[in-house]
């Protein structure tokens, strides 16, 4: 079978969203015969480090037993490397990176690594830069992207059409176990984050709101940072939960103040699992949620907006109980053995129907 290389720009000890997709994209090929690769870099372009190569290298290798969050299929090997480099990545059938920088490090790899595809998995301007990220766009590699929003970017800024993959969502494992009409309807769940661009501060403030007017309001946050100390203690917090399915389907509504994403897998994870959906308007929201059907889209930083929609729901049961079902029935047509059939035929070079 044919050899793939994955590369990523750091080692991930700690779940990232956009890694935990690459390793669910990995450990599927790898199921099927495939021979994986997964290099993890320590340099990328236009990153500069006052620390020397060597002790980073070090550092990492030294580190590498910490990615123990996700069980990799045990044919896939992971690696650390000082670049993407040729000298450093063996011949393939194909390479693929994700993040803008290693686009342009990608590009400069001899055709020996195989067909060179870019993973784009977010509007990737957190660092600024935004003239180098739209002309990663531009340069002569496959693009692939994970939602609509990014399709129209990447056309918009290079005339170039990329393939659209959708992430999918694994709905052997997030499943509906209690019926959303026998959930109690005031109990509300979201992700915490310390990135501001998550908008949690947002999502705190509108459950703070809505807590003077419900008070027998139950909420949990789960993360994987230790609780801050400003959380209220009527909130309920857990750190890196092992049992996410079930706290899922313990909650009647899900929110999602975030505001900017790529593909938020929480939300459609909590879809899979019956909670009825609230969440920013948003592009790394809009391929699965839309308005008044799947769920109910706010105004980003409008926590009263939020707030207002939460109350809806919880005292219309019908209205929280369609939204629930709808989304829950919408987020299966996200499916795994789709998307990956669709990135072996990228990674193969066979054109897609």
């Amino acid at each position: 079978m044919a050899q793939f290389n994955f590369v990523l720009p750091f080692l991930p000890t700690k779940p990232v969203g956009g890694v935990k997709n690459l390793f669910q994209f990995a450990n599927r090929l790898a199921a099927k015969g495939y021979h994986i690769t997964i290099f993890c870099s320590v340099q990328r372009p236009f990153k500069k480090s006052k620390t020397p190569l060597w002790f980073r290298l070090l550092l990492n290798r030294l580190s590498l037993h910490r990615v123990n969050w996700f069980d990799l299929h045990p044919g896939i090997k992971l690696k650390i490397v000082p670049a993407l480099k040729d000298q450093y990545i063996p011949d393939a059938q194909a390479t693929l990176s994700t993040w803008w920088q290693m686009a342009y490090a990608l590009a400069d790899l001899t055709q020996s690594k195989g067909i060179k595809i870019n993973l784009i998995q977010d509007y990737e301007l957190w660092t600024g830069q935004q003239e180098a990220v739209h002309g990663s766009y531009k340069l002569p590699i496959q693009h692939v992207v994970i939602a609509r929003y990014l399709e129209k970017l990447v056309f918009e800024h290079s005339g170039r059409q990329p393939i659209l993959i959708n992430t999918p969502i694994d709905t052997k494992k997030f499943i509906l176990s209690t019926p959303v009409e026998e959930r109690n309807a005031a109990t509300v769940m979201m992700m915490y984050s310390e990135e501001p661009r998550k908008g949690s501060v947002y999502g705190l403030e509108a459950l703070q709101q809505l807590k003077q007017k419900i008070p027998a309001l139950r909420v949990t946050l789960f993360s994987v940072y230790a609780r801050p100390a400003h959380i209220p203690t009527w909130i309920d917090y857990v750190q890196r939960p092992d049992n996410l399915v079930s706290l899922y389907n313990q909650h009647a509504v899900f929110i999602s103040p975030s505001l900017g994403e790529g593909w938020a897998l929480p939300p459609a994870e909590a879809m899979a699992c019956g909670c009825a959906l609230v969440c920013t308007d948003i592009g790394g929201h809009q391929d699965y949620a839309i308005h008044m059907q799947t769920a109910w889209l706010v105004e980003p930083q409008n926590p009263d907006m939020m707030a207002n929609a939460i109350e809806k729901l919880i005292n219309n049961q019908i209205l929280k109980n369609t939204l629930a079902t709808t989304g829950h029935q919408f987020i299966k047509s996200f499916d795994w053995d789709e998307a990956v059939n669709k990135l072996e035929s990228v990674l193969l070079g066979r054109a897609l129907d």
